[in-house]
Formats: C-alpha cells, structure tokens, sequence
C-alpha cells in the first residue's frame, strides 16, 4: 500500500482503470503524478545552526582537547557573528576556542577564532581574510580555497600565513547519534594543503547543528579517529 497517496486520489484512479477498461474515460482522468523531488540542503543550509544550541562531545581516542560546544552569537573583530565555543569540560564554563563564522547570501563565511589555555586566558587571536565555503559547492563537487590567516599573539607578535585547503562535498547521509537522527547531513572530505601530512578530515554537517561528526585519516589512509556528538540540549 502506498500510503502517500489519498483517499481521493484512489477513487479516481480506480474509476479511470474502470473506464478504460469499458472503453471509456476520455479527458476527465488526471495525467499520472511525478513523485515529489525531494530538497537536499546545500552549503549554507548544513551550517545554519540554532543559537543556544549545546553538546557534548564523544571522544573515545582521547585526542581531542574540548568536552563541549555552544552555539551563540558574539562580537568578534569589530561585527556580531554566530560563534561556536568549545570547552574543556562537559559543563562548559572554561573555553577551549571560539570559532566565527557567518551563513551568508553566497555561502559559508569563516572569519576566524581565539584559542585559550585551559587557565581561561587568551592565548592567540586568528584573523581568516577570504575563507569562503560557495553555495556552488554541489554534491560530488571538489573546490580548493586560498586564504590568509592572521595570527596575533598576547606578547605582540604577528604571524601571516597563507592557508590553503581542498574541499570535497560527498553527499548526504543520514546519521544515528545521541538518542537521534540527522537526516541528509552534508559530508565533505577536508584536505589541509598546507600541511598534507596531517592527512585528510571527514566533516558531516547538519541543518539546525552543524558539524556533528568527524572522522580523521592518516596520508596511508588508515583510521585515526573519530569524534562526533554524545549528549544533545535544544536550545
């Protein structure tokens, strides 16, 4: 039984086969349906993520520093952007970094982050200059971005580095984790050009979430690793 279609819809179609049988019909049988095409996000709508949004992260390898997340939003290099603040501990009340980023009209913008020492203290502020993730990047699509990071250190030091990063948009999948289930994430595989012996990250990102799981491999491709969410609070 297919259960999409409708009681009406039913009565129609049995009354045509009915008349087509007898010889009948005519013009009054609607032409036969196309199946609704069904929407997969994009870009900008994986990366949307609902303030005040919090979890906790499962790290089973132990090689990850930050125990949780929170989604706001804060001022950061004189304008106001979604922000996603890591922890060092599950309660969230001593910052590991703060990563900016914007969902703009023509994709995914990264501005850049602070990172922290686990005393609370700020120990670098990074700048990006042209970091940006197109809404053109489609399925299947690979696209290498160019930009600059700034690095500005507590002591007055400057740093700027040329970055540069290839990125691959797999697909969509539907992912199971922490009591539930994210329908058609976005997965991409990041390859860090600049340092090609860190190997390659695979990122799912999630409408409404973000970045809910990664998965990390050495240039030999064996598994390293994988993070991904334990606990989820709604905002």
């Amino acid at each position: 039984m297919q259960l999409s279609r409708t009681p009406s819809f039913l009565l129609i179609a049995g009354l045509c086969a009915t008349l087509a049988a007898c010889g009948g019909g005519g013009d009054d049988c609607p032409p036969a349906a196309d199946p609704p095409v069904e929407t997969l996000p994009g870009v900008s709508d994986c990366f949307t993520v609902k303030p005040g949004l919090r979890y906790t992260i499962s790290d089973p390898d132990k090689t990850y520093v930050a125990k949780s997340v929170f989604y706001t939003q804060e001022k950061f290099d004189g304008a106001v952007h979604p922000v996603q603040l890591q922890y060092f501990d599950v309660e969230g009340t001593s910052r590991a970094s703060a990563q900016y980023f914007s969902v703009d009209a023509d994709g995914v913008r990264f501005w850049g982050d602070y990172d922290y020492t686990p005393e609370g203290v700020q120990a670098t502020k990074s700048v990006y200059t042209g970091f940006l993730v197109p809404n053109t990047l489609a399925p299947q699509q690979t696209m290498t971005f160019k930009y600059t990071d700034n690095n500005y250190f507590t002591n007055g030091g400057f740093l700027a580095e040329a970055e540069q990063e290839t990125w691959t948009f797999e697909g969509h999948e539907t992912l199971t984790m922490a009591g539930r289930t994210f329908p058609n994430a976005c997965r991409f595989k990041i390859l860090d050009d600049t340092l090609p012996s860190f190997g390659t990250t695979v990122m799912w990102v999630a409408p409404g979430y973000g970045p809910i799981q990664y998965q990390f491999f050495n240039v030999d491709g064996t598994d390293r690793g994988v993070r991904n969410l334990a606990t989820v609070t709604e905002p």
